[in-house]
C-alpha cells in the first residue's frame, strides 16, 4: 500500500505570512493539531503544531524563566515565545514522503521521529498529508486485501502495537511479514518481555503464524 492510497488530499494549510490568530482559528475550526506551512512557491516550508502555539507567552507556557538574562542565553526560545510570525513559531525540520512511499516506511518515519503527521509531496509541492489516524484506518481491516497489501498493513499494525501496548522501540525489533507469517528479530530485555511479545502476536488479527527470532540481552 502506498502513501497516496491513504493520504488526506484536501489539506488545510497556512502560509508563512499568516497570523498566529488565523492559524489558531483554522486549527480549532477543523479540529487539527498541526498545519503544514506553505511558502510562496507552494512548497512545504515547515509545520506548525499545537505545541508550537502553546509555547506562546500569552498562554503562559512560554514565560518560564524568561528574564533578560535567560533571553540572551536562549534567544530561540524567546523568539518562539514572543513572535507573532508563523515563520518564527513553526518547526522548519519537516519530514516528507513521495506519493509512492510504502506505508510501512511512513509509519517507521513517524515512530522514529515522534511525529504525528507527514506531508506527501510531488515535484516539491504538497499533494496530501498522512496522519496517525490515516495509518490506523489502513490497518483496521488487513484481511482480504491481497497478500502484498495485507502483509504491509500487518507489519504496520505490529509495530504500532509493540509501541502502544508494550512500550517497545520499533527500531530495536525488526518486523517482517510474508504471506501473513510474522517474523520478529532483535534484542529484548528479558524472557518476560519476550513472552509478552508472543502473547501480543497471538492477539493480532491477520497474523496466521509467528516466528520468534528474538534474543534476550543477558544471553548475548
Amino acid at each position: 500500500m502506498r502513501a497516496d492510497e491513504i493520504m488526506t488530499i484536501n489539506v488545510a494549510t497556512i502560509s508563512t505570512g499568516s497570523s498566529v490568530r488565523h492559524a489558531i482559528e483554522t486549527m480549532v475550526a477543523k479540529g487539527l493539531s498541526g498545519l503544514p506551512v506553505i511558502d510562496d512557491d507552494g512548497a512545504v516550508a515547515g509545520m506548525l503544531t499545537e505545541g508550537d502555539l502553546l509555547r506562546r507567552i500569552e498562554l503562559g507556557t512560554g514565560r518560564g524563566s524568561a528574564t533578560a538574562e535567560s533571553a540572551l542565553v536562549d534567544l530561540d526560545r524567546y523568539i518562539r515565545s514572543n513572535s507573532w510570525r508563523i515563520s518564527d513559531l513553526m518547526s522548519t525540520e519537516v519530514f516528507t514522503v513521495g506519493r509512492d512511499a510504502p506505508i510501512g516506511a511512513v509509519a517507521e518515519l513517524m515512530f522514529k521521529n515522534k511525529i504525528k503527521r507527514v506531508p506527501v509531496v510531488e515535484n516539491g509541492a504538497l499533494v496530501g498529508i498522512i496522519s496517525r489516524v490515516d495509518l490506523l484506518r489502513a490497518i483496521v481491516d488487513v484481511r482480504g486485501e491481497g497478500t502484498v497489501r495485507g502483509d504491509e498493513a500487518l507489519a504496520v499494525a505490529i509495530r504500532a502495537r509493540l509501541r502502544s501496548e508494550l512500550g517497545l522501540d520499533p527500531e530495536k525489533i525488526k518486523v517482517s511479514v510474508e504471506a501473513c507469517q510474522a517474523v520478529l528479530e532483535g534484542k529484548v530485555k528479558s524472557e518476560l518481555e519476550r513472552r509478552a511479545i508472543k502473547v501480543l502476536m497471538e492477539n493480532i488479527n491477520g497474523v496466521e503464524s509467528y516466528v520468534d527470532r528474538l534474543v534476550v540481552e543477558q544471553e548475548i
